[in-house]
């Protein structure tokens, strides 16, 4: 007895311990895999505890209500549209189930944040994006006071999740390198807490005058460092509501500085390399400037 021979139902339960990954492509070995994968028991361990408020949230702001939705599809078809990304509040958010790990990451656009200057065109542009994560991003001009700050309520599963930023910066050669310069290091906070008093905080400094002259006009992730979700008193995998406060400042007001694009903010399972990556890429127009802000 092969395998193969197995019941679809014993199979199923096999495969639920991979990942959606690893469930795609047995899928394409045998005709017994497929059966199986066709049926739920092989999807629902992916799923992570809070999925049903998520798909209610995200499908609730589309024109099919999330009820109708829910019903009509198969654990699998679930599973798949997590994958590639649930939006939350009318798109500010993203909640996307990784297909290689089985983690959750959530992902926070620069437009939901509270950034100084950021209304005033002199100082700030906000730019669409074909590469952006969420087709929009922050160009910063010229400014002295640099700060991008804001609060973030989701949920997390219980774990170690690394707080990461999505940024680019131009070339100084492209522009007014004696006024658009970066004298001193970004400050990168992260803070998390939650209703059982568990708190968790990390601060990392990033020297943009030391990228290598590669690095420009190319997007990079710029990892703060790690923060621990501890788990509740119910169960050890069920997903909580956390509070996750971050910042980004350079407030040195005796310098102009400029050039910087932010994206987004990610928080995704410590170590893992599989990040949500946007499905174009820029046409790279950005090289062509015209009047820099203020100057």
């Amino acid at each position: 007895m092969n395998l193969a021979d197995l019941p679809d139902d014993c199979i199923a339960a096999i495969i639920s311990h991979t990942t959606p990954f690893d469930a795609t492509r047995l899928a394409r070995v045998c005709w017994a895999f497929k059966r199986a994968v066709e049926i739920d028991t092989a999807w629902e361990n992916f799923l992570p505890s809070d999925y049903e408020s998520m798909c209610n949230k995200s499908w609730a702001e589309e024109e099919e209500s999330s009820s109708r939705r829910r019903r009509s599809r198969s654990k699998k078809d679930i599973v798949m549209t997590m994958t590639k990304g649930l939006f939350l509040d009318q798109g500010f958010q993203k909640y996307v189930l990784l297909r290689r790990t089985r983690g959750v990451c959530r992902v926070l656009s620069v437009a939901a944040m509270n950034v100084a200057w950021g209304q005033d065109p002199r100082f700030w542009r906000w730019e669409q994006s074909r590469s952006s994560c969420f087709g929009k991003v922050a160009h910063l001009l010229a400014v002295c006071w640099l700060e991008i700050s804001g609060q973030w309520s989701c949920s997390l599963p219980p774990g170690s999740y690394t707080a990461v930023w999505r940024l680019r910066i131009t070339n100084p050669q492209g522009g007014r390198k004696n006024f658009l310069s970066w004298k001193l290091p970004l400050t990168f906070c992260i803070s998390v807490g939650d209703d059982d008093g568990e708190d968790s905080a990390v601060e990392r400094e990033l020297s943009l005058s030391q990228i290598p002259s590669g690095g420009f006009e190319e997007w990079f992730e710029f990892a703060v460092g790690d923060i621990i979700i501890h788990p509740g008193v119910a169960t050890s995998t069920t997903a909580k509501q956390v509070c996750v406060a971050y910042s980004i400042r350079e407030t040195d007001c005796t310098y102009w500085k400029g050039g910087l694009f932010v994206d987004c903010l990610t928080l995704r399972p410590s170590g893992c390399k599989e990040a949500v990556q946007p499905k174009l890429h820029d046409m790279e127009l950005s090289k062509i400037r015209g009047r820099p802000g203020v100057f």
